[in-house]
This record gives C-alpha cells, structure tokens and sequence, in this order.
C-alpha cells in the first residue's frame, strides 16, 4: 500500500513540475493543435516552447510561441476554443455563436469593417479582422494572433504597417490551414 501511494505521490509531483505547455487549460492545449515545430516553421526560426494558458471570452485554451529579433520580441498566439469551452463561460453559446457576434461587431463599425477579409474555403467559416484570423470548424473556434519580424528599411510608417498587416495575414492563413487539417 506503502509503494502505491509512493508512485501516485510521485505521478501527481512529475505533473505539478510538467511544463505549462504539456499540461492542458481548460481542457485544451492550444499548443497540440499548433506546435513548436509548426510555429519554427512557419516563422522560418526557433521559437521559444509553446506558452499554454487558460483563455477568456471565448473561453478555451491560448498558446503563445516566441522568438527574439534586433532585440524585440515576436511570435504567434493561438487561442482554440469548443462549444463546450464556450458554452460553459456562459457568454456565448457556441463557436457559431462566437463567430456571428464577432463579425457582426466588425461589420458595423465603420474603422473594424476596413480591415475585414471574409475568408472562403477555410473551416466552416473564416474572416480576418486585421491583427487575428477567427475561423470555425464544426464545434471548434481558433484564433490565430501572429506577431512577425518583417526586415526593412521602408518608406515610412504606413509602408511598414502595410508590410507588417500583409505578412501578418499570410501567416495565419498558413497557420490555419495547418489547423484546419488537424481539427475533426
């Protein structure tokens, strides 16, 4: 009796001591949807293990990958959501729920309604909203965040942002189809 509750004061110590991104938030680890190597690749550099977190409206998990250029930092943050995750908030219904509100709020303002892109072919439904690519697929809701070093010299400031919007959109799209892929 001694040696099991030995082991099992051990196992629950090795999961204490897990690292935040093995253990899961809410249920969900953003970053087994997305990971390390998928978030090197896509950024084409290594990137700082995956940060794993609980997520708020909507509610789920949220996963943040790093990476240190010319003394900033950049990286990618994922939140993945479920109508189960969502539901259980009690602020939204469901990711279809989620979706709607969120591209009605864009749709009717004015400055939001500028930067939409409804995106077609991707889940069951998809838009960018300017700085996050939401998309949907069935019960789940993911949102892609990246923040991406984008070399210069530009003109200006606006040609910097316009480069940095531009390369922002190109990589969520990569990153949700990589998503899309894995999600049932």
């Amino acid at each position: 009796m001694r040696c099991l509750l030995g082991l099992m004061m051990a196992a629950a110590s090795l999961l204490t001591l897990a690292p935040a991104h093995v253990r899961a938030m809410d249920g969900i680890d953003a970053c087994l949807v997305f990971t390390q190597a998928d978030a090197s690749g896509l950024l084409q550099t290594d990137v700082s293990p995956g940060v794993s977190r609980g997520a708020v409206s909507p509610a789920g998990g949220s996963c943040r990958y790093t990476f240190s250029r010319d003394g900033d930092l950049y990286g990618l943050t994922l939140v993945h959501c479920t109508d189960a995750t969502i539901a259980g908030e009690g602020i939204y219904g469901s990711a279809a729920d989620v979706m709607a509100r969120q591209l009605r709020a864009r749709q009717d303002s004015q400055s939001a309604s500028a930067l939409l892109r409804i995106l077609p072919n991707l889940g069951d439904e998809a838009f960018w909203d300017g700085s996050a690519l939401w998309m949907r697929k069935g019960s789940h809701l993911v949102r892609v965040t990246p923040d991406p070093y984008v070399p210069g010299p530009f003109a200006d400031m606006s040609a910097a942002s316009a480069a940095k919007l531009e390369r922002s959109l190109e990589l969520a799209l990569a990153a949700a189809g990589t998503i899309s892929a894995r999600l049932p």
